[in-house]
C-alpha cells in the first residue's frame, strides 16, 4: 500500500512539475509580437512617448 501510493504521489508531482515547466515556458516566450501575428492578426501601435 505504501509502495503504490508513493507511485502515486511521484506521478502527481511528475504531472504538476510539467505543466508549471510549459507555464513558465509560455510566460518567458510570450511576447505582443507574438499576440499580434498570431491571436489578434493585426498590428497594435506600442504607447510612445515622445522627449522634446
Amino acid at each position: 500500500m505504501g509502495a503504490e501510493l508513493s507511485v502515486w504521489i511521484i506521478g502527481v508531482f511528475g504531472i504538476v512539475a510539467v505543466v508549471c515547466w510549459f507555464l513558465s515556458k509560455l510566460l518567458i516566450f510570450d511576447s505582443t509580437k507574438h499576440d499580434e501575428q498570431f491571436v489578434w492578426l493585426r498590428s497594435v501601435e506600442e504607447y510612445t512617448s515622445k522627449k522634446e
